[in-house]
């Protein structure tokens, strides 16, 4: 009872109308939080951010998601020299393993709850997401009414169901990159496999087919022993490691595009001599998103 009283009341707050408000970003690195209601608990959340110094209200804003071990200080960090060079703002969203524990709540967006039911698409993580990026553009005072979005390995796995379930209406352009699983765009596989059971809109998921997305893969990202490697055996089918999953993730989209008639503008970018690197990825992302 406790559980369904606690999932009932997250879902009532997250229904109420409310301006998350943060501290203002000013030019330099820091931390703010922002109040969001999603979660295993109230607590506010953490954007890291970098703010250079000749960037303007108007001026491309890029958003990173971290990975498995949760240091979006450290992406923060990794991505801050490019975000001085190419000039915009970066946040770093920071889903801690307290406010969202486990895989359910972070890489695969909380669309069920821990008996597999469906939850409503308002206690999504993505929503949550959606609500702190907000937040944090309007605390730098942005003016511009879209960003740019990158993920990397669990940020990735976040990212990339972001996308298909709903559409990342503002997200100019995305990059995918090192993703350990996928969920594939195939209503005939229940989540987490594909999107069968889930909410997903048929007709959201063709226009996704026609937007700018970057599957991005390190050619060194081929450890079948990696540590933090999915092996669910759903996961195992996608391929052995990395490289050859991200691979599988983009032929099974391809082929969905082609089968509901959308066209595909998605690519593959692959970085020679880059294993599961955030910081050897995003130097390379870096211009495929602000170059």
């Amino acid at each position: 009872m406790m559980r369904l009283r606690r999932r009932d009341l997250v879902v009532a707050a997250l229904a109420l109308p409310a301006a998350a408000r943060a501290q203002p970003i000013a030019p330099g690195s820091g931390r703010i939080e922002v109040p969001e209601p999603a979660g295993a608990t109230a607590a506010p959340m953490p954007v890291w951010f970098h703010r250079p110094a000749g960037w303007t209200a108007a001026g491309k804003v890029g958003v990173v998601m971290h990975g498995l071990q949760r240091d979006a200080d450290r992406y923060r960090d990794e991505w801050r020299p490019l975000s001085d060079r190419d000039g915009f703002l970066l946040l770093v969203p920071e889903f801690g393993r307290e406010k969202f524990p486990g895989t359910r709540w972070y890489n695969f967006g909380n669309l069920q709850d821990e008996a597999g039911r469906a939850m409503p698409p308002e206690a999504w993580s993505f929503h949550a997401f959606d609500r702190v990026v907000a937040a944090a553009m309007q605390a730098a005072g942005a003016t511009r009414p879209g960003y740019v979005l990158y993920g990397h390995s669990a940020g990735a796995q976040f990212v990339h169901r972001f996308l298909l379930l709903t559409g990342a209406p503002r997200a100019e352009a995305v990059v995918i990159a090192n993703s350990g699983s996928y969920t594939l765009p195939r209503f005939d596989r229940p989540f987490v496999e594909g999107l069968g059971g889930t909410a997903a809109d048929p007709a959201v998921l063709r226009a996704v087919f026609a937007r700018p997305v970057i599957l991005q893969l390190g050619e060194a990202d081929t450890d079948p022993n990696h540590a933090s490697l999915p092996r669910q055996p759903w996961a195992v089918a996608q391929g052995s490691h990395r490289f050859a999953r991200g691979w599988h993730f983009f032929d099974t989209s391809r082929r969905a595009a082609a089968e509901a008639g959308a066209p595909f503008a998605w690519r593959v970018v692959t970085v020679p001599g880059v294993g599961h690197s955030n910081a050897g990825m995003a130097e390379a992302a870096a211009p495929l998103l602000f170059g």
